[in-house]
């Protein structure tokens, strides 16, 4: 038991789970942005598939900073943003090279000219929306972590669940403003724009509850992990609750 507990204690010095929580934040940045211009028609009314993905960030981000604070969130959202502009720049710079389709077969020629086109159209736009990503997101994730930490202190750490909620919605409404009127302003018409964003407002509203009782968990896990990398001191409890959270 004593080497299997060695071999555990050294799998999670290896493997820290704040570097698995950033990439995932990066990646769900990326595909948000990437898919942020394709509008689709669901129940009638017109969304940006970059909707779906964006609440899984603060879902990411905020059991960071609950655990570990703001700081720490605040330097895994800034890296986010320099690593998603930094890619959408290579991004552009590698879609000017079009494959040429002429030279291919009949039945490829129409998926190769699809895909230029596709290409064209992100590149056209990617760099002006991780640009608006970064600056809705910098500034609604310091609302929604203000507003965590600020209910946090408030309630004794307690009632994590609720506390996500709220200062997620706060957050989303923030970001959704700023993104959605940087990203979208001239590139479709402005009642689209009005219909997407009702829509990403509903949907982020309504998958929050089910995000945040994901998130609890994480901070849970978080939690479990730095009690598990640093040496507690003689008689401290580390206390776990769906309800409520606290060392």
């Amino acid at each position: 038991m004593k080497i299997l507990s060695l071999l555990a204690r050294k799998t999670l010095d290896t493997i820290d789970p704040i570097v698995i929580l950033s990439f995932m934040i990066l990646a769900a940045a990326i595909v948000s942005n990437l898919t942020s211009y394709k509008v689709v028609q669901i129940f009638g009314t017109e969304a940006s598939l970059g909707t779906f993905t964006m609440p899984i960030i603060l879902m990411l981000l905020n059991p960071i900073a609950e655990v570990y604070g703001k700081n720490r969130s605040n330097q895994i959202l800034f890296a986010t943003c320099l690593a998603e502009i930094l890619f959408a720049l290579a991004f552009t710079a590698l879609s000017q090279s079009e494959r040429d389709c002429a030279a291919m077969a009949l039945a490829e020629r129409d998926r190769c000219q699809a895909l230029n086109t596709s290409y064209v159209l992100i590149s056209e736009h990617i760099v002006r929306g991780s640009i608006s990503f970064a600056l809705g997101c910098l500034i609604g994730s310091q609302f929604n972590t203000r507003f965590l930490l600020y209910l946090k202190n408030l309630w004794s750490s307690r009632f994590y669940f609720i506390r996500d909620i709220f200062s997620s919605v706060i957050g989303e409404v923030v970001y959704t403003a700023i993104c959605f009127m940087i990203a979208f302003y001239g590139v479709f018409p402005f009642a689209t724009i009005v219909k997407i964003f009702a829509f990403s407002l509903v949907f982020k509203f309504s998958s929050t509850v089910i995000l945040s009782w994901i998130s609890q968990y994480i901070v849970q896990l978080l939690y479990r992990y730095r009690a598990w990398s640093e040496e507690a001191p003689a008689g401290k409890t580390v206390k776990f609750s769906s309800r409520y959270l606290q060392v």
